[in-house]
């Protein structure tokens, strides 16, 4: 089984513990979905999309991707079983419910086809392997450049940190993710005034800052 589809898995299962004994559906487009095939199960999952993040560096080489899924309920219990669903994902820190600001309403009605219902972020590494080099067989000349970990933490307007973002310097190669209070700490140049490739569900930005004196605030405005 693939990363993300193991991923996907993981994700079903706390979505089906939540809403039990209902039941729950993972609709793969192979058997589009009637109201006789929903009437019995009243929540249905779907994937909309994976999407590159970038790269980054924990227990080797990392691919990082995020998949993006939809969670729909059916019938009766719809607000009984979106409130379980709701909760059960506030209590795991690995997922995250797309806020109602972050999706414009013609993505929610083509994600949402019936029922009400919310998006999911699920955050997925894959590791990479590093090719390894050829023989070197002239003398090597390389040059050194003086670095720093720079220390800071990434919030958004009120002031509030964001967590699980993916944040690289220009002048290193290296990302990190940013801790559930919004700190980081990355790998950069001695200089004090840095480049910074951000991204934030998905959404990716280039920030300047100061970082003369730590730790650095980044905005994510």
């Amino acid at each position: 089984m693939g990363v993300v589809r193991s991923s996907l898995t993981d994700l079903l299962g706390v979505l089906s513990d939540a809403v039990a004994p209902d039941r729950l559906r993972f609709d793969d487009g192979s058997d589009p979905a009637t109201p006789e095939s929903t009437a019995d199960v009243p929540v249905t999952v779907h994937a909309l999309a994976v999407n590159r993040v970038g790269r980054s560096r924990r227990e080797g080489p990392l691919l990082d991707l995020e998949l993006k899924v939809a969670v729909e309920c059916h019938g009766p219990t719809q607000l009984d079983n979106m409130e379980k669903l709701l909760v059960a994902l506030e209590h795991n820190s690995r997922y995250t419910v797309v806020s109602g600001s972050d999706v414009q309403p013609d993505d929610y009605a083509s994600a949402i086809r019936g029922g009400l219902g919310f998006l999911v972020r699920v955050p997925v590494a894959l590791s990479l392997e590093e090719p390894s080099g050829p023989l070197v067989t002239e003398p090597l000349i390389a040059s050194t450049a003086i670095a720093r970990r720079i220390r800071g933490r990434l919030v958004d307007v009120h002031n509030k940190g964001i967590p699980d973002a993916y944040i690289r310097a220009h002048s290193s190669a290296t990302a990190v993710v940013s801790d559930p209070t919004g700190h980081f700490e990355v790998l950069a140049s001695a200089d004090d005034l840095q480049h910074f490739v951000v991204a934030v569900r998905g959404s990716e930005r280039e920030v300047s800052a100061d970082t003369s004196s730590l730790p650095v605030i980044i905005r994510w405005e």
